[in-house]
Formats: structure tokens, sequence, C-alpha cells
């Protein structure tokens, strides 16, 4: 009995199943190819949400109703309008700006010019100043223009006729019809006697004249009437 116990101990039992098991073909899943995500985390973020707004669009295009369509390509177009009216605004925008601020430059410019020019005249009047200053301290009356020291004829009578139409010199009378001396007004009290020798004077050529006897006429009647202012 201990040899049959002996023998059961180490007799291993036939495993059905397993060897069912190893006859049967084993069937092998198919496992599918992973899906490759896009690499968003590679791109900038503006870009991705483009990329996912872009197929949520064609998406939700798929979906969309004709009119739908011709309204969201309407919106599509005002918009782009007002994309490039912005542009315009913006490129208007510059151009004025440079322009102002070459303006400005052109202003800067003139105005230090100015300031030169003002700088320059103060200066210049300094200067006038001070040499007109100096000239009067040191001769404060002007010297007088004495001219020639001799005597013209024709000057003379170049000043006396210059208001009249005969310009030529007259020759001087001196003697009267009555061969007597013509005495011409300085060398008698004309405001004294003048009444007494109305319609008396004579023209020499040049001015009233009177003859001689006249005026001694007249004297010899102002002294007879009482007169003493000539004496």
């Amino acid at each position: 009995m201990s040899t049959c116990g002996d023998v059961l101990e180490h007799f291993q039992p036939y495993d059905y199943a397993n060897q069912y098991n190893s006859r049967v073909p084993q069937t092998t899943t198919q496992q599918k190819p992973p899906i490759v995500q896009p690499m968003y985390s590679e791109m900038p973020t503006d870009m991705i949400d483009d990329a996912m707004r872009r197929g949520s669009n064609s998406d939700d295009e798929e979906n969309l109703t004709p009119a739908q369509s011709r309204r969201k390509a309407q919106n599509r177009q005002a918009q782009r309008a007002f994309r490039e009216r912005k542009e315009r605004h913006v490129k208007e925008l510059e151009a004025k700006l440079a322009e102002l601020e070459k303006n400005t430059g052109d202003l800067a410019q003139e105005n230090e010019r100015l300031k030169l020019k003002l700088a320059k005249a103060a200066t210049e009047n300094e200067i006038l100043k001070a040499t007109s200053g100096h000239s009067s301290r040191g001769g404060s009356e002007p010297l007088a223009n004495t001219g020639p020291m001799k005597y013209t004829p024709t000057d003379f009578y170049t000043e006396v006729l210059y208001a009249h139409e005969n310009k030529v010199p007259s020759h001087r009378i001196v003697l009267g019809d009555k061969g007597e001396r013509l005495l011409a007004a300085g060398l008698v009290d004309v405001g004294i006697i003048s009444e007494m020798l109305k319609g008396a004077a004579k023209c020499d050529g040049q001015g009233p004249v009177f003859d001689e006897s006249v005026i001694l006429d007249a004297i010899e009647k102002s002294v007879a009437a009482g007169s003493d202012e000539l004496l």
C-alpha cells in the first residue's frame, strides 16, 4: 500500500482544460491604431484658436441652410470691408502724422532762423545806439556849413529869379529920367512916408524905386508936418 501511495503522490493528473486550450487556436484581437491628435501644444495660441474655429465652422456650415450660408457669407464680406476701411483709415492717420511731424520740423527751423535774425538786428541796434551816443557827446552842435567865402552874382540872381518866368538878369537902373539917383527901400523909411510915395514908385527891372527928389520932398513934407521919426 505504501508503494501505491508513493506512486499516486508522484502521479500528476492530466490537465484536460489546458490540453484543450492548447489545441484550440487562440484568436488575437485586432487593435485599432491610436488616433493621432494634432500637436496643438507646439503651435501659437492664436493659430490654435484659428484652427479650432475653422474646424467648428466647417462642421457648422455643413448643417446650415442656404439662407444661413448666404447671411454668413454676407457677414464675412462686411467684416472684410470693415477691416479694409480701418486699414485705410490707419494709413491716412499715419500719413497725416508724418506730414505734421514734417511741418513741425520746418516750423522749428523757421523759428530758429527768425531768432537768429532778431538777435542780429538787436545787436546792430545796440551798435548804432552806442555809435550815435558817442558822436553826440563828441560834438553836441553841428558845424555850420559856411560855404565858399566869395560872392557870385549869378548865384544870387538864380535864387532871386527862381519863381519868375524871365530868369535872365536885368541891368540895374541907378539914375532916373531926370538924371537923379534912384533910392531903394533900404535908404528910406517907407513905413512912415509910404502914403506920400504912393503913385511915385518906378521899376528899375528888379523892384520899386523912387526919384530922389520925390523922396526928399516926402521927407521934407513929413518934417514940415511935424514928424521927426526919421531924424
